[in-house]
């Protein structure tokens, strides 16, 4: 088990563990787990496995690209319409599905508490990172965050419609576009740098990377902007 573990460069305590699938996890070809125009069977199977093998049954979220958070301590539904999850409870685990957009774990220094959010161009419009806060900063503690493999700017390519959406929203938001000299009527977006502003924002001070695009590392990555890709991996966080 711990050789499929993340070990972020974080002040976090130990007993928070991250996993995050790829394309042979468990020497499985081709490790996808949504069932979105995809075969049904297969991934059921997928996420069996994975059940097999952490601590509890992963809460997985149905994402819809927007800023909802739900607090999971205090539902006891089993589906979730929303972009992120928090727990405060022992081995629960909590999941997002991504291709190309950002899975941010959130945890505070003692790992007490968790949070896991899918972030997308979407997500870091509607800035979820604040949706988030709004209920972690009721509790007095210090958060750190790690942020998984995702597009980087290099791949990213967005109209000058998406740049002045951004910049209208926060003018300090054109640092993290730059001009693509291949084709000017395009823009690099570094989607990453926008998402570790807005935790900067909300005070988190140390932020750890993956560093692996999907884009790039399309080998091991499901990227949807690369060729349309329906299969998704997983990001999973839970704290023992």
């Amino acid at each position: 088990m711990n050789e499929f573990n993340v070990i972020p460069k974080w002040n976090v305590s130990d007993n928070v563990k991250i996993l995050v699938t790829d394309k042979n996890f468990l020497s499985k070809k081709d490790f996808n787990l949504s069932y979105t125009n995809n075969n049904y069977s297969i991934t059921k199977k997928n996420r069996e496995c994975l059940s097999n093998i952490l601590p509890s049954t992963p809460h997985y979220i149905k994402q819809v690209h927007g800023k909802k958070i739900i607090y999971l301590d205090e539902r006891k539904a089993i589906s979730h319409v929303c972009d992120g999850i928090i727990t405060k409870t022992k081995n629960r685990v909590i999941s997002v599905l991504t291709a190309d957009c950002i899975p941010v774990v959130i945890s505070s220094l003692c790992g007490s508490i968790i949070c896991i959010l899918h972030v997308g161009r979407k997500g870091a419009e509607y800035n979820i990172i604040n949706s988030a806060f709004k209920i972690l900063k009721e509790y007095n503690y210090v958060f750190e965050a790690w942020i998984g493999p995702a597009i980087s700017k290099n791949y990213y390519l967005v109209d000058i419609y998406i740049k002045n959406l951004f910049e209208h929203i926060d003018s300090q938001y054109s640092r993290f576009f730059y001009r693509n000299h291949a084709d000017e009527r395009f823009f690099h977006m570094d989607l990453i740098g926008i998402v570790s502003y807005q935790l900067k924002n909300n005070g988190v001070k140390n932020i750890s990377y993956s560093e692996l695009c999907t884009v790039k590392n399309n080998n091991n990555y499901y990227s949807h902007r690369l060729n349309s890709d329906p299969k998704r991996f997983g990001t999973f966080v839970w704290f023992e």
